[in-house]
């Protein structure tokens, strides 16, 4: 299995985990508080991180410098991207600020978790052979 495989499985299970977790929460917790965007959030964020890391594959295979000067480019321009959508979602959506943001951020947090876990795990791996 390649690498881009084992991240796209990874990412797969976390967002089938993630789902799981905000249908519940969504259900049973707060029943008449929830942003309906939830399940376009998680395709959203497997998307991105997707291309994201196919990128990653690809620009680390020339020089260091260039890979950091990608890296550091591609990491602003995806937190561009997430604000437009925050910013545009919340133009149309204002009665769903609050379980938005909060779905946004967690989702957030955790596929960012699991895109920076592999690129290290990626990366380590190439320095060592």
């Amino acid at each position: 299995m390649t690498p881009f495989q084992r991240f796209i499985s990874k990412q797969l299970a976390l967002a089938a985990g993630l789902g799981g977790i905000t249908w519940y929460v969504f259900s049973e917790w707060a029943p008449n508080n929830k942003t309906l965007a939830w399940p376009f959030l998680l395709l959203f964020f497997i998307a991105v991180n997707s291309l994201l890391f196919w990128m990653n594959q690809r620009a680390q295979q020339k020089k260091l410098t260039t890979y950091a000067n990608y890296f550091m480019l591609a990491s602003f321009l995806k937190l561009v991207v997430y604000l437009v959508v925050i910013v545009v979602y919340l133009l149309y959506f204002r009665s769903e600020t609050i379980p938005f943001l909060i779905t946004f951020f967690m989702y957030y947090v955790a596929f960012t978790a699991l895109e920076v876990g592999s690129v290290a795990i990626m990366k380590s791996k190439q320095t060592n052979q």
